[in-house]
């Protein structure tokens, strides 16, 4: 059916018509044969039956006379009747009374039927027909006549008839399809045309002739001929709607191009040429569109002589597609001046190939300025801090040291008091009175009234002096330890300062007990008690200094924050542990005044401080100084006098310097 589908109307048509006609001749041909088949059988054998009969009729008076001749010459004349075979007339006892035609033999009678019927076999119809005198059976004729033969002939004349009525009906459907051709097929195949020249050309302005008539097909092309009108007036509207939107968008387009703060611009990816320059160029470098496009090499030209060779060849590797690439570089602007330039383009692709290149010019001069200005207030805000928390520490170092001078001064003093109120005075009386009276010194002690009481003034002044002794021996103790702290305390600090911002490895638990040996008196003095919880962890390699700095600082805050808070039980609890497999962490928890919720978000930050007092560096630097070593100082407190906990995260392997910029902060606030 597809070869008959795709094929022309006109041919469907002609094909059509020939099928239907052929299909009607073949129905009524094959009708006709039927009936001309079942009226030959009946009229073949009708003719047969009277022509049996009159051979029968005109044998009785040869049989009832028994004269073979005469019977013979009945016979004899079926040879007028060309479809007679042969023929036998047979006497009652069965002897072959006369015959005609082909020998027939006994044994052949016995294949013809009963007196009076018929039989059609093997293209012959058999007749069997009693001969009769006065009712009486003088004898039977059997008739054979040649029935394929004649029909033969006749289906040949049928066909023949048939096959020139055909020939005429066919001839007479393709004349007659050629001339219905002009009034059904003609108009289709013009609307047919009118719709593919519009399906492919798009243009609305066609219109079939049409056709005359009023029947379906003048409808359907008068209809089709108002739709085109219809569509080519729509069409024309909708052209002036989309020319008048594109001439908006392109204004609206351009009108944001020229707002946006840059250079909008297209440009070719293999040859660099500009094929698009917004007019921001004029205000930004100094140089109009019209000027930038007449020069093909015009970019290349104005880029930095620095800059140029870094520019191009970052602007020839060809970035992924749709991924946004950038750059930075100096171009010359007209009046001189070196302009910083931070491009950002998109490479665009078709069929798998570079196609354009459209991007933007962004001016970043004054960034680049801000930049670095920042990164000079950047250095020294880091070298404040890291002299903030220097004097943190050299702070706390002389405050404990003033604290062991008090205690040097208390022990000063009680020795020269002892020394002032001493009973040597009394033993320098004894010794002079005993040395005037050496002359009689034994009856001065014996008799003398006065004499007698030197020994027992000896003895008491012995026990006083012993005891003296040992007050004062405790106290140059006393005073020995503090001169030893107040050096132990300075050569520490000093140890550290050499250190500082050197990796070695060393302790934590040390290095946390370096730093509350600091706070040792402060602590002692306000009744805190300290706790130690240190696990087992192994040295790491770190900048003693900047771990010192932290923890002197996070101590002293802690024993601030305990001060503060009127509960009689002060704890400090310090510990040293591990975090997973990589990280330790050294945590120092107070029982204090705690952090507000409010207070916990910017108590990193530069300058923050709640003390009274207080700069605001001490923990903004730690948290500085905790990343640049690739860890993290953070905070957790439950709120108002619920405590706080401080915890310092560190690597156990060294990292590279981090920049000192504003840490991140890891807070926990109590619901």
């Amino acid at each position: 059916m597809k070869p008959f589908r795709d094929l022309p109307i006109q041919r469907k048509m002609l094909l059509l018509t020939l099928l239907i006609c052929g299909t009607v001749l073949l129905v009524a041909t094959a009708a006709l044969f039927t009936f001309q088949i079942l009226n030959f059988q009946s009229n073949f054998k009708r003719d047969t039956a009277t022509l049996a009969a009159i051979i029968a009729n005109n044998s009785t008076a040869a049989l009832a006379f028994n004269d073979p001749q005469a019977g013979a010459e009945v016979v004899g004349s079926l040879a007028a009747k060309p479809t007679v075979v042969a023929a036998c007339l047979v006497s009652p006892d069965g002897s072959v009374f006369a015959r005609f035609g082909k020998e027939v033999d006994l044994k052949d009678l016995s294949q013809f039927p009963a007196p009076g019927q018929f039989q059609f076999t093997r293209g012959h119809l058999l007749c069997t027909q009693p001969v009769e005198l006065d009712r009486k059976r003088v004898g039977t004729l059997y008739l054979r006549s040649d029935y394929q033969g004649t029909f033969l002939q006749l289906l040949g004349f049928y066909s023949l008839v048939v096959l020139g009525v055909m020939v005429v009906c066919f001839s007479l459907a393709v004349f007659l399809s050629g001339r219905l051709r002009r009034i059904i097929t003609d108009p289709i195949l013009e609307l047919a045309t009118a719709a593919r020249v519009v399906g492919e050309k798009q243009d609305y302005s066609v219109r079939v002739s049409g056709c005359p008539s009023q029947d379906e097909l003048g409808r359907l092309t008068e209809a089709f001929n108002q739709m085109l009108s219809r569509i080519e007036s729509q069409d024309q509207a909708l052209k002036e709607s989309r020319d008048a939107e594109l001439k908006l968008s392109r204004e609206k387009l351009r009108s944001l191009i020229d707002s946006i703060d840059g250079i909008v611009w297209e440009r070719t990816p293999d040859t660099h040429e500009f094929t698009f320059v917004s007019c921001q160029s004029e205000r930004m470098l100094g140089y109009a569109p019209e000027e930038w496009l007449a020069r093909p090499r015009f970019w290349q030209e104005k880029l930095h002589p620095e800059d140029a060779a870094g520019a191009i060849a970052a602007s020839q590797a060809m970035s992924p597609p749709g991924q946004v690439f950038h750059q930075e570089y100096r171009m010359l602007a007209a009046d001189g001046r070196s302009v910083w330039i931070r491009e950002s383009g998109l490479v665009l692709r078709e069929h798998d190939k570079p196609a354009a290149v459209r991007g933007i010019f962004q001016d970043i001069t004054e960034q680049k300025r801000a930049a670095l200005e920042l990164d000079k207030l950047n250095r020294q805000l880091v070298a404040a801090s890291r002299r903030a928390g220097m004097a943190e520490v050299a702070t706390g170092v002389l405050h404990n040291v003033g604290n062991v001078l008090n205690s040097i001064n208390v022990s000063s003093t009680l020795i020269r008091e002892h020394l002032h109120h001493s009973e040597m005075t009394s033993l320098v009386r004894v010794g002079k009175l005993l040395e005037g009276r050496q002359a009689d010194l034994a009856t001065f002690l014996t008799s003398d009234p006065k004499g007698k009481l030197v020994p027992e003034f000896v003895i008491q002044l012995a026990q006083h002096l012993d005891r003296e002794h040992q007050v004062l021996q405790n106290e140059h103790h006393q005073l020995a330890r503090n001169i030893e702290h107040i050096k132990e305390i300075v050569a520490m600090q000093q140890s550290y300062a050499r250190v500082s911002g050197v990796l070695e490895k060393v302790s934590l638990a040390n290095l946390v007990d370096d730093a509350l040996q600091i706070h040792t008196a402060g602590l002692q003095r306000h009744g805190v008690q300290v706790i130690r919880r240190y696990a087992d962890v192994p040295a790491v390699v770190l900048d003693k200094h900047k771990v010192l700095q932290i923890i002197v600082n996070l101590v002293h805050n802690a024993k601030y924050a305990l001060d503060q808070s009127p509960r009689p039980d002060k704890l400090l609890q310090v510990g040293i542990g591990l975090k997973g497999e990589n990280r330790l962490e050294i945590t120092v928890c107070d029982n204090g005044i705690g952090i507000p919720p409010e207070n916990l978000t910017r108590i990193f930050s530069h300058g923050f401080t709640t003390r009274k007092g207080g700069h605001g560096f001490g923990l903004h630097s730690g948290a500085n100084a905790a990343r640049e070593m690739g860890g993290r100082l953070g905070v957790h407190s439950g709120g108002a006098h619920q405590g706080a906990t401080f915890t310092l995260e560190l690597p156990l392997t060294s990292q590279p310097a981090a920049p000192a910029v504003e840490p991140e902060l890891e807070l926990s606030i109590a619901s």
